[in-house]
């Protein structure tokens, strides 16, 4: 049994991180707690492991598990305790795993059963593949949603009496999503564990927990059986976060029709290539218009070395893109959607193909492109604490390219900042903030105002909400959407999220294992998928909201 029992955490200013929380979980229970990023969710998971992260102070309150005070156990009990009571998958899955370790090590220092065989069917029932030769691999050679489901497995091989759970779904695909939270219900089901769900993800937790908490600035808003709080929120702050879940829906909402079946005006000849009627009346077809694109790929193929061998992970992409074009880039973890997306960035070198801005041939790397030609294309990462120097404050890390890549003064770089860090919605006092004291929401808005920091032409969206709230999440995805709009701004989305896709791409183009599956506008690929993989997302999407909706 766990309970937390008017739990009072704070900061150094004595400002209330939690505020008195009390929540119970029963033996087997699962427990999902949403909220926005900065509410408490993290904090109140790592309480459950008797971690305060530095600055914070329990201010009053317990946390029981199995009759003993976490917060108050010795260092030795607490070190027993998180072995033996508590698994814990943080938001981050590459601070779950050692860098300088290969899997194999990872995965044996908690499993009862330490053969190849027995490792590589715990990789398997996470969604990897079923390969000796991942084993030997090191975490830096997985993909940031292949490391969660490596973190997973690492974790499971024990046998917890409670699994807390940060974020697992965070660069998830809609198919591997559900494969890993079908591995946390095993796990919980076949154990006995409680579970703890911290999500920002309401379809994750529609698929797994038994009961909803809401957080908001540290207080419980509302708190019930998980379908009783989706159908009928009586908070109004849950019923915002409800309504910001992007969904399928959202092609609707757009204007943007699903064809059910071939339209008036649509040829096979057109249908196959991806247009509808629809799409050649409003000029939008599979590809960019016929006039010079801002952005244009050829034939790029990309390899990753290997084992002193060299593997090719992307073969014979190409597309086009216009100013104020948004071109999603979909498919699942490893299906090389990033590389892609480096390639054009500069970050890594294709092995063949051509990469032209404005008509201009880009060099592979970004150390041969001027300083012009590395602001035009910025990019959003997929991990944004990763990705900000922990010695540097917010303020520092988004004028740097102010100053660097536009030669600002250092008077006009601070009136800028205090104008980009109110574009992503962060108060102006943040500037003076370290990553360290961010959650993993205002670490990714803050990588968002530093791309746009350099006033790009091409800006290039690494799963860029996929660790935030969805409030939030719909506020960046509209105001992605209004950049591009309003200064011609071109657009690549890499993500696994059809929710996502729907709400703000143009165009979809389909990667499956490394080259072009399907292409086409995203009305049509989302509504009459041709090739089986697209086929079979839609349908694990749709699969997610609709029971998430309905448990």
């Amino acid at each position: 049994m766990i309970r937390v029992e008017e739990l009072h955490i704070v900061d150094e200013a004595g400002r209330a991180v939690l505020d008195r929380v009390s929540l119970d979980i029963a033996p087997g229970e699962r427990v999902a707690v949403v909220g926005e990023s900065g509410s408490g969710k993290t904090t109140l998971a790592l309480a459950l492991l008797g971690e305060i992260n530095p600055g914070l102070r329990v201010a009053g309150g317990r946390v029981v598990v199995d009759d003993q005070d976490v917060l108050g156990l010795t260092v030795g009990a607490l070190r027993s305790y998180r072995r033996r009571a508590v698994a814990y998958l943080p938001q981050d899955p590459a601070s779950a795993l050692t860098p300088t370790l290969r899997v194999r090590r990872q995965l044996a220092e908690l499993a009862t059963d330490r053969s190849d065989e027995a490792l590589v069917r715990r990789l398997a029932g996470v969604g990897l593949p079923e390969d000796p030769a991942l084993l030997r691999r090191y975490p830096h050679q997985f993909s940031g949603g292949q490391q969660q489901r490596l973190a997973l497995a690492r974790i499971s091989a024990g046998d917890p009496a409670v699994l807390v759970v940060d974020e697992p779904t965070t660069g998830l695909d809609a198919i591997a999503r559900n494969l890993v939270l079908e591995r946390v219900d095993e796990l919980v089901t076949r154990r006995g564990s409680s579970l703890l769900l911290v999500t920002h993800d309401l379809s994750a937790a529609g698929l797994v927990a038994d009961r909803l908490v809401v957080l908001r600035g540290g207080v419980v808003r509302e708190e019930g059986p998980l379908a009783q709080v989706l159908r009928q929120p009586e908070d109004p702050y849950t019923r915002e976060l409800i309504s910001a879940v992007p969904t399928l829906a959202d092609l609707r909402l757009r204007g943007l029709k699903i064809p059910a079946q071939r339209t008036a005006g649509t040829s096979a000849k057109d249908e196959k290539a991806g247009n509808t009627g629809q799409d050649r009346q409003d000029g939008k077809g599979g590809r960019a218009p016929a006039a010079e694109p801002l952005l244009r790929v050829d034939g790029l193929r990309a390899a990753h070395r290997q084992g002193g061998r060299s593997r090719t992970v992307v073969e014979g992409v190409s597309f086009d893109l216009a100013a104020g074009e948004c071109l999603a880039l979909l498919g699942v973890s490893g299906s090389g959607k990033t590389t892609v997306a480096r390639c054009v960035s500069g970050t890594h070198k294709p092995a063949a193909g051509t990469i032209r801005l404005e008509g201009q041939p880009l060099a592979p790397g970004i150390r041969e492109r001027t300083i012009g030609e590395r602001r035009r294309i910025q990019v959003i990462p997929q991990h944004s604490a990763g990705s900000l120097n922990p010695r540097r404050t917010v303020g520092a890390a988004v004028t740097r390219p102010l100053r660097l890549l536009r030669g600002m003064t250092r008077a006009e770089a601070a009136a800028e900042l205090t104008r980009l860090l109110d574009l992503v919605e962060l108060p102006p006092q943040v500037a003076d903030h370290y990553p360290r004291q961010l959650s993993g929401g205002q670490c990714q808005r803050v990588t968002i105002a530093r791309a746009l920091a350099a006033d790009p032409s091409v800006l290039i969206c690494d799963e860029m909400t996929s660790s935030l709230d969805t409030r939030v999440q719909a506020t960046v995805l509209d105001l992605v959407t209004r950049l591009r709009h309003e200064l011609g701004l071109a657009v690549i989305v890499i993500t696994h999220d059809l929710g996502v896709l729907a709400r703000v791409a143009d165009r979809v183009l389909a990667l499956h294992e490394g080259a072009v599956c399907e292409e086409g506008p995203v009305g049509r690929v989302l509504g009459a998928p041709q090739h089986p993989w697209t086929r079979s997302l839609v349908e694990a999407s749709a699969a997610g909201e609709a029971l998430s909706s309905s448990r």
